[in-house]
């Protein structure tokens, strides 16, 4: 199989839309100040803009920020896969149908002057991991030379009703493995990652995916489950526990969640590396989390530094986990990204220097 290389990342979210200003963000631990107002249920969000705005006209700006930091155009024939769990349902809530599926890729193909083929991947919050998934076979198995991997989640009602509903959300603000934690944050992000098998600044390994039915909210206590993911994804990668500098966590904040992945950390990690979360201030950004936290996480390594947790203040106890306070140092060297997602999907995958 033929090693896949990461060249060129973009992301729009509430974080920024540059890597500058997502890196500014993450460093000051800056929180979420919006807030979604559902029937009876007003909620922290993070808006990547004026929720006021045209949902098209927001789409728009996302795939223009996105777009400058691909280095497009792609040569002919390069596919696109993308993962979303929304699709246009944020632009039919004004009124009129549902669009199909095809529109969406349509939109970014005609806006991205993009001529292959492309596929649409909908498997919840693992979505565009899976889509990763599928571009880094692509690639490894010379069926492509080049893949562009997209997670889009732009804001709607709906399916944070649906979280709502299950009270799973937080009145107050993510708290990533905090001893206060109580509920996820939601937000919004469209993100893009262009692989390709000529060497390039990051290797990319294959995800290892998996899929825990313990409950469509959770996963087994213990985190056997996601600790068995961890454990592939390093044989993937063909690393043990100790060549890890550090690992990107789910953490959302969400009680049982948070405590079944540190938990796995401990089964897999004899003596744990730093670790961190994003959600704190991006969000959780549903089907595009994957590329969305994979692209935010880069934009930091590449400066040298792992970001903060920001949400966090008070160790829980029965976790035994602290992950990073402030900004720290990264010793350049693999890093393992976790994935947990509604309805029992499972994916880590490992990202490395390639320099």
């Amino acid at each position: 199989m033929r090693p896949v290389f990461l060249s060129h990342a973009g992301l729009w979210c509430g974080a920024g839309s540059t890597p500058a200003g997502v890196r500014r963000a993450l460093a000051a631990m800056d929180p979420p100040r919006g807030r979604l107002d559902l029937p009876g249920h007003p909620v922290p969000y993070v808006h990547a803009t004026d929720p006021a705005r045209p949902f098209r006209a927001r789409l728009e700006e996302a795939l223009a920020a996105v777009g400058a930091a691909l280095d497009l155009p792609l040569a002919s024939g390069t596919p696109m896969l993308l993962g979303t769990s929304s699709l246009l349902i944020g632009g039919s809530e004004a009124g009129g149908t549902l669009p199909e599926p095809s529109e969406l890729l349509a939109i970014v193909q005609e806006r991205w002057g993009l001529q292959g083929r492309g596929w649409i991947f909908s498997s919840a919050c693992a979505s565009a991991v899976h889509a990763l998934d599928a571009a880094v076979g692509l690639i490894e198995g010379g069926q492509a030379e080049e893949a562009l991997v997209l997670g889009v989640e732009l804001l709607n009602r709906y399916t944070p009703a649906g979280f709502a509903s299950l009270w799973l959300l937080s009145p107050t603000g993510a708290r990533p493995l905090d001893a206060g934690r109580d509920g996820l944050v939601l937000g919004e992000a469209v993100a893009a990652v262009r692989l390709s098998a000529r060497s390039g600044p990051w290797r990319v390994h294959p995800p290892a995916l998996g899929f825990d039915a313990t409950s469509p909210t959770g996963f087994t206590p213990d985190g056997s489950t996601i600790a068995a993911v961890m454990a592939e994804a390093l044989a993937l990668a063909g690393h043990g526990p100790e060549s890890i500098r550090a690992v990107k966590l789910q953490a959302s904040g969400a009680p049982g969640t948070d405590a079944a992945e540190a938990r796995a950390l401990r089964l897999v990690f004899p003596e744990a590396p730093p670790v961190f979360s994003l959600k704190g201030v991006l969000g959780h950004t549903l089907g595009a989390s994957g590329i969305a936290e994979l692209a935010a996480t880069l934009m930091c390594l590449e400066e040298g530094w792992l970001p903060p947790t920001a949400g966090f203040g008070t160790e829980d106890p029965d976790l035994g986990l602290c992950p990073t306070r402030t900004v720290q140092p990264w010793a350049p060297g693999p890093v393992l990204f976790n994935l947990q997602g509604f309805g029992g999907c499972l994916a880590s995958w490992i990202v490395e220097p390639a320099w």
